[in-house]
């Protein structure tokens, strides 16, 4: 027996044509690339790029500081230091530095990196802390502050020589050796030169009867630009000037050799001690310093 025919009618089938699917994917692909680059713009936005690199370390640009690690054999607990920890002003910028310091050197770059760059060093002798604690004062008095260029800053150079309080580093005087590679000093010799640095200031303590044994700015003759700057900042200072002394391996020295202008700010004090006058006076050699480069003049 046949069946009857349906009386019902057969349901139309409604394929989607091929053509119209593609489109759609592709266009559900744009929207979500447009919103993930709208994203990105978003959270980026005000952030500069990436600037320069720092001994293979990138450096990304932030609204106020960066701090690296430019030498990992140097590394010591600076707070261990006492008389250090007792003068300082250990904002978080400070504290970041010291943890730093316990791999090795720290180095934070303030500004956006541009030119000029210019670079502060101090603790090359672990035991000189008037200059250490007026870099610290340095620091904290930049970040956040408006700055023509970008300011370099060491405030430890060798973080176990001023855990320990020693001026001494592997049986040697560092700031003689700063000529031999790998020491210290020629490792930060090295950033200057790769970072394109335009000038150059190391800062000291002297104690009484040593040499130099008194406030003074020392100077390279063989670099008019570096008497220049002396001239400047022993201007600002009422500190008297003096020429370097025959050592190629100091650290200014060793700098104006490499074309980067180059002087040593010396403080009166003894070692592993300090008080006021010789931090202050530290603190305005530095200032001197970046008012002469264009970076930053405190009275602007």
């Amino acid at each position: 027996m046949k069946k009857r025919p349906s009386l019902r009618p057969k349901k139309k089938s409604r394929s989607i044509p091929k053509t119209l699917m593609v489109n759609r994917k592709i266009l559900i692909i744009a929207l979500l690339l447009f919103l993930v680059l709208t994203c990105f713009i978003i959270i980026n936005n005000g952030t500069p790029t990436p600037y320069t690199y720092v001994n293979g370390y990138p450096v990304q640009g932030s609204s106020n500081y960066k701090i690296i690690l430019i030498d990992n054999s140097t590394g010591g607990d600076v707070s261990n230091n006492t008389v250090l920890m007792e003068n300082i002003n250990k904002t978080p910028v400070i504290s970041e530095l010291i943890e730093t310091g316990k791999k090795g050197t720290p180095l934070i770059i303030l500004g956006d990196g541009s030119q000029p760059r210019v670079m502060v060093v101090a603790g090359v002798h672990g035991a000189e802390l008037p200059s250490q604690i007026a870099a610290t004062n340095i620091i904290n008095h930049l970040n956040g502050k408006k700055i023509n260029g970008t300011v370099y800053v060491v405030p430890f150079a060798i973080p176990n020589n001023t855990a320990s309080s020693t001026r001494i580093n592997n049986g040697t005087d560092p700031d003689r050796v700063a000529h031999n590679n790998g020491t210290p000093l020629n490792n930060i010799n090295n950033v200057s030169v790769t970072s394109n640095i335009t000038l150059l200031a190391d800062f000291h303590s002297s104690q009484p009867n040593d040499v130099p044994g008194k406030n003074c700015i020392i100077y390279d003759p063989e670099n008019p630009k570096s008497q220049e700057l002396a001239g400047y900042i022993g201007n600002k200072t009422g500190s008297p000037l003096m020429e370097v002394g025959p050592y190629p391996g100091v650290l200014s020295t060793f700098s104006n050799r490499n074309g980067i202008p180059s002087v040593v700010c010396e403080v009166l004090s003894g070692h592993n001690k300090t008080d006021q006058a010789s931090v202050e006076l530290s603190y305005q050699y530095m200032l001197a310093f970046l008012e002469y480069s264009g970076v930053y003049n405190n009275t602007g």
